[in-house]
């Protein structure tokens, strides 16, 4: 008789590590320099090969539930069978770390509007963060991640109807899903004047929006404010003027990379003094209290929301209390990371040039420099 292996889903699963349910997750690939995180994970490295030579002694080391994972669940199924043929609790994650990466959770976002609703929509594989906000029955979707279905269906189980879709800017470190979202809900699609500028091939189906424009939603006000910096296209959405959808301007805990516009080091020193003055003089000139709305959050699972105060981020970033531009700049581009894998066709896909591939995304985001 063919052995069953149960499965658990990545959604699933990220709801289990969130909860801080004990689990094992044991990543079976070669490489696991990028892992599956969260509150109630223990993480346990050990290639396919070793553990069908050991299978015994692998299971002899867990405890409990376990979530085997590969790239794309394939080995893990074999890798499970023979864990569970020696005792073990073992499952496999669906589609493997390309399932995880496409994993959506949403989080409620208080930022005291009683006439507003604000969802966090985290994606613990890759931390990127999309936002929805509605109110009066009108929802705005903000950086929606390519899965369009899963914010429809959000929207409308608040009982509201998407009629905007904004992307910040021309992302660089993930695939976006705003023109798929408008097409499905026949919402319009908003960009600003600077990304058309950068060159979109489905610039007419745009409506741009620019720095200042109020948007009505219900009995809400959302402003578009340019956040030039990350890139010169890179927008802000102040809701209501209690919370800053931040883009990748500004994070809870970090500052966003200069270089992905202009890679030369030349051009990310000036794309770097840009962005000082912007988080100057647009983003800390808002009141301490403004709730901050990052675009991304270090990968992995979160228990709740990830939101602070204007005031609480300032405290927990120290290159925000560099005066100075020049030096700021260097402080900044000093230890960047890696660009993100594929970066140039990522921009190109976004920008309407080259054809949608959810291949290219992989690995966490690296749009901070920290």
């Amino acid at each position: 008789m063919t052995q069953v292996i149960p499965q658990i889903d990545p959604a699933e699963l990220a709801d289990r590590l969130a909860r801080s349910e004990p689990l094992t997750v044991l990543d079976i690939r070669l490489d696991a320099d990028w892992p599956i995180e969260g509150p109630g994970a223990t993480l346990l490295h050990v290639p396919a090969e070793r553990v069908l030579a050991d299978p015994a002694g692998v299971a002899s080391r867990l405890d409990g539930p376990v979530a085997v994972v590969c790239n794309r669940g394939l080995m893990a199924e074999n890798v499970a069978g023979a864990l569970r043929a020696n005792g073990a609790d073992a499952q496999v994650v669906s589609g493997g770390m390309r399932g995880w990466i496409a994993a959506l959770r949403a989080w409620p976002v208080e930022i005291g509007l009683d006439d507003v609703e604000v969802v966090q929509v985290q994606r613990p594989g890759r931390g990127c963060l999309s936002y929805l906000v509605a109110s009066g029955g009108e929802a705005v979707v903000v950086d929606p991640a390519p899965d369009a279905a899963f914010f429809a269906d959000l929207a409308e189980g608040m009982g509201a109807r998407i009629t905007q879709v904004i992307d910040t800017h021309i992302h660089a470190d993930h695939l976006s899903g705003a023109r798929a979202l408008a097409e499905l809900t026949g919402a319009r699609l908003r960009l600003s004047e600077p990304a058309l500028e950068r060159g979109l091939a489905y610039a007419d189906a745009v409506v741009p929006i620019a720095d200042g424009e109020e948007i009505a939603l219900g009995p809400t006000t959302l402003r578009v404010l340019a956040l030039p910096g990350h890139t010169t296209d890179m927008t802000g959405i102040v809701v209501g003027e209690r919370a800053l959808i931040s883009g990748d301007s500004l994070f809870a805990d970090g500052i966003a990379r200069p270089d992905l516009q202009r890679g030369d080091p030349e051009g990310a020193q000036e794309m770097a003094r840009l962005l000082h003055a912007t988080l100057r003089e647009r983003v800390l000139s808002l009141p301490g209290d403004v709730v901050l709305l990052p675009g991304h959050a270090h990968p992995g699972v979160h228990g709740e929301a990830v939101a602070a105060t204007l005031d609480e981020v300032r405290a927990a970033v120290s290159e925000l209390s560099i005066e100075d531009a020049s030096e700021f700049a260097v402080a900044l581009t000093a230890e960047m990371p890696a660009r993100p894998a594929n970066y140039e066709t990522v921009i190109a896909v976004n920008s309407g040039t080259h054809p949608f591939d959810p291949e290219l995304e992989t690995g966490g985001n690296s749009c901070a420099t920290r």
